[in-house]
């Protein structure tokens, strides 16, 4: 292949040779532009460096000679002498140290002339040496240096610092600020006499070259001074300057400081100052050497030791009041240089040279293009034919245009004989057509698709794909579809195992609700009941804690039977106002007599800075406490368990509380610590057995003492007890709470009072509590045990409210609620339903089967009170009303035929209890033997339908229901019926199952009475 491409003959060597050298020539001249290029810009970025950078000397060194005139403000603001305090209270509050890095120190000197005789000398050294303002031992060691008379003199008498700082002082203290207290400045000729050009002009008097100064290191310093004058001297001319001439204030400061603190200023990393005075300075071997431009004052690196040409300088003239000085900026060009600059060049040298070479590999790309097209569809073919997917491609005309050989081989076809064939032509037609429909709705809303579907083998195999269709768009518009489909059958058998164990699992979970909850029910209703005849305390008390614990035990069931929010993994916390006091005293109440029994006593701890009224979710609260107190309790002897409430953080929205149950039991081991928290894990497997227990608990509480914001854990040690504790955020209490439940609004019983209301209720323990409940509430109260006797009640009275149980035998609440609401004279009726059935998809379909409300049992009497004083507020039921045309009647009286009881009691022995049974459990096995019929009409499964009739027919005959027995006589004759087509199947179906719903009323009415008598 190589060979088929680049040749071997001289002249495509020539031809690439060609090409290759004009792309290097091409490559080398953008090489050199864009070197070009990057030098300019780096030259004019160093070039604005430079020029920005004299301002921010030239503002250094203002800012320096603004400080001198500051201090000379000061001694022409005084009223009198500027005293040494006053002058160091000032320069203190310059802050000098940050604002004037570079400043050594700031001065004034006394101008002493010849109108001073020796004695007013003495006298001012000895004022000198006596100012104790600042130092209380006084300054005995003064003296004006050099020694001897002089006729002019100008000593330093304030020197702020007047001693260094600790950090400053160098090993070399013979030149530092504090020796120059009492020199003569103007001792030097020089120095005299610009001291005296600058008293004479009245102007700032600035040094022309630096000098050494020897602290804290060796350093160049530069001077600027200005003189003061008399306040409110004259000082128009020479000889009045003279005259009120009092001496002058200056600073000194060092140059590397300077040229330091400008370099940082500018922040150019790589960037070199060098500053250089005008002829005549010192020349000093530290510091300071000739560079042909003046003396060089000081650099801020070393120079560059680098070519010329590799090196970017600019030099700035600077004035320093009267004296010329230029400042030299160098720069290495490589610092200047960004990362762009450093890889455009290579970036132009690429461009040129990879350019110039693609324009000769564009004659080639053809020919690489369909080789690359062949071993790519080889490759794809191979993947394709290996993966563990059916892959196909169709397109408009419903052509396959491609399919994989897993495709081929669920088709029981080659793949030859596919590919170019319509889908009609390989598929059976509907199975066809019912693929296309899924096709085209891609073909015209151009959307990705993905679904199961359900595919039956050449075989006869049926399999279950999940498959994934997606558009293929050529000139925006979709001209084929790629589906891929991955055989899903043994995940769909697992999801329908799983769906069933789901389904059983709910179904288990609402039956033991409900078997729960009916006795939870009696417990409450009775307990209730019970405390309001109760007159001993002692009977009050033991009631109290019965309905209490009722309560918890109720809220707890609430959240272990809603498998909506297990399954979810999570559950709902409320926000409840409460007390502390009484969220303990519960506790008490519920775990007393067990810690006594034990020979234990409980005591209770809570914080007094604690808000005894909080905010948060009480239940949640006592069921973490009971759980770590029944254990505290469990697993100790005697002694005493202490439950302790702490508040850790408080903040605006409320407290991070710790609660603490310690007990002196057996303790645990590190170890044993390690397993706790777990789901059915303890301590140790042998308390399982010895203490009981499921291990639960502990994981349980964990959970919520999470979602209430906190965390739990333990302190144990084997043989000292242990301390649980965990910790849970609590909200301020947003209102007072009362010390007793609030009773019924009046309003509420107002409205229940006189009210007719049919209870329909199979357990009789809650008939009892229910009608106590309320006839209490001043209801009149009528007891049905199933629907049909609900039903058939309702049709011979009216009645203000119906509450109803879901589950019931002979005709549940669902099935109820769909017959009253579908009749006329019942459907505006008010019906709530009070059931033990917690989840919430049992509530949904209460409300979906038409129930106005959905009441848990066990519930509180002021719930359901308020619920029905609520659903009263919101629907009148009207009477029943007349039956419509053509629409059974229920209550009307039976035919002869329906029912013939002495045929009932002849089958039962007359037998009360057998005659009531058996007659519903025909209604039951009619029902199902209807559904079967129906089933077996729709297969055309005569015969099915024959037998179905001839069972049901024996079973009618047992227990007197005749006209149905001959309705099930029609339908066992229907094979050998010329006439019995669809609709007389249909039509007899239908009588039948009317007929059905008929003797089921007309039963429960029967029977009823039957019990009662």
């Amino acid at each position: 292949m190589r060979n088929t491409v680049t040749g071997n003959g001289p002249a495509r060597l020539l031809f690439w040779g060609a090409g290759l050298a004009l792309s290097l020539l091409v490559a080398a001249v953008l090489y050199a532009l864009a070197l070009r290029t990057v030098e300019d810009g780096a030259r004019q970025r160093f070039d604005s460096i430079a020029r920005g950078a004299q301002p921010a000397v030239v503002a250094c060194l203002d800012r320096y000679s603004n400080l001198v005139r500051g201090l000379t403000a000061l001694f022409g603001a005084a009223d009198g002498p500027v005293t040494r305090k006053q002058f160091h209270r000032y320069v203190e509050a310059l802050d000098v140290a940050r604002n004037f890095p570079a400043i050594d120190m700031v001065s004034f000197a006394v101008a002493l002339d010849a109108g001073h005789d020796h004695a007013a000398r003495d006298a001012f050294v000895k004022a000198v040496r006596d100012d104790r303002s600042l130092k209380p031992a006084g300054y005995p060691g003064f003296a004006i240096t050099p020694p001897g008379r002089r006729a002019h003199q100008e000593v330093l008498v304030f020197i702020e610092p007047l001693a260094p700082p600790a950090d400053k002082v160098g090993a070399n203290t013979g030149g530092d600020v504090g020796a120059r207290f009492g020199v003569d400045i103007a001792a030097n000729p020089a120095v005299a006499r610009a001291l005296e050009r600058a008293r004479d002009g009245g102007g700032l008097n600035a040094s022309d070259v630096p000098v050494m100064v020897s602290t804290p290191h060796p350093h160049l310093g530069l001077h600027m001074r200005l003189p003061v004058y008399r306040n409110g001297a004259r000082v128009d001319s020479v000889g009045a300057r003279r005259a009120a001439y009092l001496g002058s204030v200056g600073v000194g400061f060092g140059v590397p400081a300077l040229v330091q603190g400008v370099i940082r200023q500018l922040a150019v990393p790589g960037l070199a100052l060098a500053l250089h005075a005008g002829p005549g300075g010192p020349s000093d071997p530290n510091g300071t050497s000739d560079t042909g431009n003046g003396k060089l004052v000081i650099e801020n690196a070393e120079r560059l030791r680098v070519d010329a040409g590799a090196v970017f300088e600019a030099l700035v003239p600077i004035d320093f009041h009267g004296s010329r000085w230029e400042a030299r900026f160098s720069m290495r060009q490589a610092d200047m240089y960004n990362r762009f600059d450093q890889v455009f060049p290579l970036v132009a040298l690429a461009t040129g040279l990879v350019g110039s070479m693609l324009m000769y590999a564009f004659f080639f790309t053809s020919y690489w293009s369909r080789r690359t097209a062949v071993e790519q569809r080889v490759l794809l073919d191979t993947v394709l034919d290996n993966v563990d997917a059916h892959v196909y491609m169709l397109n408009r005309e419903r052509r396959y245009t491609y399919i994989n050989a897993r495709t081929a081989e669920a088709m029981g076809c080659a793949r030859r004989d596919v590919i170019g064939k319509l889908d009609r032509d390989v598929l059976p037609p509907a199975t066809a057509d019912a693929y296309w429909e899924q096709d085209r709705q891609v073909f015209e809303h151009g959307a990705h698709q993905a679904g199961q579907f359900e595919f039956v083998q050449h075989d006869g195999e049926v399999r279950q794909f999940w498959t994934v269709k997606v558009p293929v768009v050529r000139d925006g518009q979709v001209s084929a579809v790629i589906g891929l489909s991955t055989d899903v059958t043994e995940l769909h058998n697992l999801k329908a195992q799983a769906d069933a164990a789901s389904l059983a699992k709910s179904n288990f979970l609402s039956n033991m609700s409900h078997e729960i909850r009916t006795p939870m029910n009696s417990i409450i209703g009775m307990s209730h009941l019970a405390l309001k005849s109760a007159t001993s305390p002692k009977q009050r008390d033991y009631l109290e804690k019965i309905h209490h614990s009722g309560q918890h035990l109720l809220g707890i069931i609430d959240d272990i039977l809603d498998f909506s929010k297990i399954e979810a993994g999570k559950l709902d916390l409320e926000l409840l106002d409460f007390s502390l006091d009484k969220l303990m005293q519960n506790i008490a109440h519920q775990l007393g007599d067990a810690a006594s029994g034990r020979g234990l006593s409980l005591e209770f701890d809570i914080d007094a800075n604690l808000e005894h009224q909080v905010r948060g979710d009480p239940l949640r609260l006592e069921q973490v406490l009971l759980n770590f107190t029944a254990n505290a309790i469990k697993f100790s002897k005697d002694g005493v368990v202490r439950i302790r409430a702490r508040g850790l953080q408080q903040c605006d929205s409320g407290t991070l509380v710790r609660f603490e149950v310690a007990d002196s039991g057996i303790g645990m081991t590190p170890a044993e610590v390690g397993a706790l928290f777990k789901a059915f894990r303890q301590g140790d497997p042998s308390t399982t057995r010895r203490y009981g227990g499921t291990g639960l608990g502990l994981a349980i509480s964990k959970q919520l003492a999470e979602l209430m914001g906190g965390s739990v854990g333990v302190d144990s040690a084997p043989g000292a007890g242990s301390t649980f504790w965990f910790t849970a955020r609590l909200a301020k209490s947003v209102s007072f709470l009362r010390a007793e439940p609030e009773p019924v609004p009046q309003q509420v019983l107002d409205q229940i009072a006189g009210v007719c209301i049919l209870l329909v209720e199979d357990n009789v323990f809650n008939q009892q509590v229910g009608r106590e409940l309320l006839e209490d509430a001043g209801a009149a109260v009528a007891v049905a045990n199933n629907g049909r006797e609900a039903i058939a009640l309702m049709l011979r009275r009216r009645f203000d409210c119906v509450l109803m149980d879901l589950q019931m035998p002979v005709m549940d609440g669902f099935e109820t609620t769909r017959v009253i609401r579908s009749d006329p004279r019942l459907r505006d009726a008010v019906l709530i339903a009070l059931t033990a059935n917690a989840g919430r998809d049992d509530q949904a379909c209460a409300l979906a089967c038409g129930m106005d409300e959905f009441v848990t049992k066990p519930v509180s009497p002021n719930l359901l009170f308020e619920v029905i004083a609520r659903a009263l507020g919101t629907r009148t039921p009207a009477a029943p009303a007349p039956a419509p045309a053509g629409m059974l009647d229920l209550a009307a009286p039976a035919p002869a035929g329906m029912l013939d009881m002495a045929a009932l009691a002849l089958s039962f022995g007359a037998n009360r209890d057998k005659m009531r049974k058996y007659a519903f459990m025909f209604l039951d096995s009619a029902q199902e033997g209807l559904a079967d019929v129906a089933d077996a009409f729709a297969r055309g499964d005569l015969a099915r339908a024959a037998d179905l009739g001839q069972r049901m027919k024996v079973s009618a005959r047992s227990v007197g229901a005749v006209d149905f027995a001959q309705l099930c006589q029609e339908l066992a004759q229907i094979p050998g019926n010329a006439v019995a087509d669809a609709a007389y199947r249909s039509h007899l179906l239908a009588r039948m199952t009317l007929l059905r719903e008929l003797l089921a009323t007309h039963m429960a009415v029967e029977l009823a009475e039957l019990a009662v008598g």
